[in-house]
């Protein structure tokens, strides 16, 4: 069952994902979603801006419309985090948006499970050095493990369906069915939508980046 909208379509919210190997923007207006969606590589910092104000104009909005700014606020590639994170506070303390955070393994979970009923669900993104980010909602906590723990785990959870956005860059071989599942902009906006009582002040941000703490 789709959870209704807690944001008023009168508002207008605008999403950031720039965690994992895709850079994306979407904006949410009423009951639509529009979202611009490349592989930047190093070219986050200056492409964004440019792919944001892409999607304000073409709307006829511009950054004083915005009411809130869903960000995926780790895990994932430490530039990538922090470029999101910088560019949606900037805004935030400019236009007097609210930042509605979301972690990328809970957006790709929730992009599987909108065409795919199964309970127990193991998200993984490449950490490096032998080591993922993995989540199974209410069976593991999000969190950095090792590639011994996560093959420990497995064993005693068979029944896990194993999802990644990258699964040949883990590092866990090719004898675990692993399915690929794209980081998916929908999938931000709805889950923004759905938690819009934890929009905060950008002063109160705070980055899931496991291996320590920033």
């Amino acid at each position: 069952m789709t959870q209704q909208s807690l944001i008023p379509n009168s508002s207008f919210l605008i999403a950031f994902d720039c965690c994992l190997r895709l850079t994306g923007a979407a904006l949410k207006l009423g009951g639509e979603i529009f979202y611009a969606q490349e592989d930047l590589g190093r070219r986050q910092s200056s492409e964004l801006p440019k792919m944001t104000e892409r999607l304000l104009r073409e709307h006829g909005l511009t950054w004083s419309d915005i009411d809130y700014i869903a960000l995926t606020n780790g895990p994932g590639y430490f530039t990538g985090i922090r470029v999101g994170a910088a560019y949606a506070t900037g805004l935030a303390y400019a236009s007097g948006a609210k930042i509605i955070p979301v972690s990328s393994l809970t957006m790709l979970s929730h992009a599987f499970k909108r065409d795919n009923n199964h309970e127990k669900i193991l998200t993984l993104i490449y950490a490096g050095h032998g080591f993922v980010y993995a989540e199974a909602e209410n069976f593991l906590a999000a969190g950095q493990y090792s590639h011994d723990f996560i093959r420990s785990w497995l064993e005693d959870n068979s029944d896990a369906v194993i999802i990644s956005d990258d699964p040949d860059r883990l590092g866990l071989g090719s004898t675990l069915n692993i399915i690929t599942v794209r980081p998916d902009m929908t999938s931000l906006c709805e889950l923004a939508e759905q938690n819009i009582e934890t929009a905060i002040n950008p002063t109160e941000l705070k980055i899931s980046y496991y291996r320590a703490p920033i």
